[in-house]
């Protein structure tokens, strides 16, 4: 499913805030990000209106009772920019090329190391530590107060892939019913009975056109993104 969100470069650099080595990518719209189809089947439906990144990076950490190992993360900020609270639950999956998928994982000392790295001056949430409900900014600029600040975490990434995306779930509470399509009924789990659901999820597509030999950060190349339910 196509979006109309907006995709703007602009430096990470705002306020008073020290430089980050690196170029944010701000993901903003209106409410034509729902469908007329979603808006009619989901009147109380949410979109966080702006979420930013800084493409993936990658960091080697000596990791306590793993070893040294070469970390990849992503470093983001969402801001609610709607009318209300919306209670923020981040699930961030990393899927390569060659169907493996890597859930992000909490390490503290790389979490340290991360923020050492790109902002001493900005703390950042793990995907625990980010679960938080999230107030209203429609300030200009940048809320600090009212944004979070995180970062997702993976290890042994597959150092062969050649293209990857990143699904983010928890920056909308839509959803859809699974349906049977010889019957059209919604298909229940048999274990608890509930209706089955996909979450609308948004996908971040990347290349890295590099080799296992010499795995290297600027080699990942952000491609789009869009919505998609799953």
């Amino acid at each position: 499913m196509n979006s109309t969100l907006t995709v703007l470069m602009i430096c990470a650099a705002l306020g008073q805030r020290q430089k980050v080595p690196g170029i944010e990518q701000v993901l903003s719209g209106d409410k034509t990000k729902k469908t007329l189809i979603e808006q009619a089947e989901q009147p109380g439906m949410w979109i966080m209106e702006e979420f930013a990144f800084i493409q993936p990076r990658m960091i080697t950490i000596d990791v306590p009772g793993r070893g040294r190992k070469l970390l990849w993360y992503m470093v983001y900020r969402v801001t609610n920019r709607g009318e209300s609270s919306r209670l923020f639950v981040p699930k961030f999956r990393l899927v390569d090329d060659k169907g493996n998928a890597y859930l992000d994982t909490v390490i503290p000392k790389a979490q340290r190391a991360i923020q050492s790295r790109e902002d001493p001056l900005q703390p950042l949430e793990n995907s625990v530590t980010a679960i938080q409900t999230i107030e209203p900014s429609n300030e200009e600029g940048l809320d600090r107060e009212k944004s979070i600040y995180g970062v997702a975490i993976w290890e042994d990434v597959n150092p062969r892939l050649n293209s990857f995306d990143i699904l983010i779930e928890g920056l909308s509470n839509g959803f859809k019913e699974l349906k049977d399509p010889a019957t059209g009924e919604s298909i229940k789990d048999p274990a608890t009975g509930q209706v089955k659901a996909q979450r609308k999820t948004l996908i971040l597509k990347f290349a890295r056109p590099g080799d296992e030999f010499n795995q290297n950060e600027r080699e990942i190349r952000y491609l789009g993104f869009d919505w998609i339910y799953q």
